[in-house]
Order: structure tokens, then sequence, then C-alpha cells
């Protein structure tokens, strides 16, 4: 389980707005060499961010509240959003391959790119949908 402290910044109805103050650059490891993510951290200072959810616990400003994440909602999370753009984008270049007599690579380009658009739109539409 991935788990970040925030703090909450402002309320309306069931929903709050909290800020996420990171104080490493990840969750690997503790080494500050050899990767580079401690080098990142230090040139974008842990920039803090914000998140607007349902309120479960009955949070007030001025609260710290701990915010958690299933590490297999993340992958399948990190799956849907990489994965079918990537998907459809072979199959538009393949499907374009086909369709096409001679050996045209501007065309299997072309149908690439709108199979990765279709991609990133059914993403977006999943998306909305489950949020």
């Amino acid at each position: 389980m991935i788990e970040e402290q925030a703090l909450v910044i402002y309320e309306e109805g069931d929903q709050v707005s909290v800020e996420i103050m990171r104080t490493k650059p990840c969750g690997l490891c503790g080494q500050t060499q050899g990767c580079g993510n401690s080098i990142w951290g230090k040139i974008f200072s842990h920039k803090r961010n914000k998140l607007s959810i349902k309120n479960n616990v009955g949070a007030k400003v001025g609260d710290r509240v701990m915010l958690t994440i299933e590490e297999s909602y993340l992958l399948r999370s990190s799956l849907l959003l990489y994965g079918l753009p990537l998907l459809f984008l072979f199959m538009g270049m393949v499907f374009m391959d086909t369709m096409v007599q001679k050996n045209n690579d501007l065309l299997v380009l072309v149908g690439g790119i709108f199979g990765m658009l279709v991609g990133i739109i059914l993403v977006k539409f999943l998306a909305l949908k489950n949020h």
C-alpha cells in the first residue's frame, strides 16, 4: 500500500481539497545516489500537490489525513493509461499496412497516430466513466 500524508486546506460538502507534501523523491529506497530521483527532488524542491477528493472520514480544514492507494490499482491504472494507446497505435499501424497495397510508410504512420488518438480518447472516456 502506498501512503502519503496530506493537509486538508478546503472543505465543501462531501469534497475536500488536500495538499500533499512529498518529503522524499520516491518510496523505493533510502538511497540518495544511483537512480537520480534524489537529484530531481532537489531540483524541483519537493513541489506541493493539491488534490480534490471525497471526504469519507469527516476531515475538517487543518486536519492531517493519510491518503492510501493499493499498488495493484496503481499498476492497473498505469497499464490502462500507457498500454491502451500503445496497443491502438500498433493496431492502427497494422491496419493501414494491410489496407495499403504498396509499401507506404507515411500512411502507416498516419494510421498509427490515428489509432493512438483513438486509444487516448478511449482512456479519457473510461476515466470519466469510472471517476
